[in-house]
């Protein structure tokens, strides 16, 4: 499952996007991995690819939207593929 995380405002200072990758690959384990990033117009996401199958998914984007929360980023949207928009994390949780 492909899900995007998308970032609509810069990071605050002392965080960056790296910071939040490590953050996310930590978090997924063997359960997945980034598979790109980008920034443009002050807006970052990050592609993450999720490694398991059926409810499964759906714990592992719980446990990330978990994970961007517990670093004061629960304002970073989570968009799985099959969603317009996504939400943001601390809808998730």
């Amino acid at each position: 499952m492909f899900v995007e995380i998308i970032g609509n405002q810069p990071l605050p200072d002392e965080v960056d996007r790296d910071d939040v990758e490590d953050l996310l690959e930590e978090t997924l384990g063997e359960e997945g991995s980034i598979t790109g990033a980008g920034t443009g117009d002050g807006r970052w996401h990050l592609d993450v690819e999720i490694d398991t199958d059926g409810w499964r998914e759906q714990l592992v984007v719980r446990r990330l939207a978990q994970a961007l929360v517990h670093a004061g980023l629960g304002w970073v949207r989570v968009r799985p593929e099959a969603e317009e928009t996504g939400l943001p994390a601390s809808a998730l949780v």
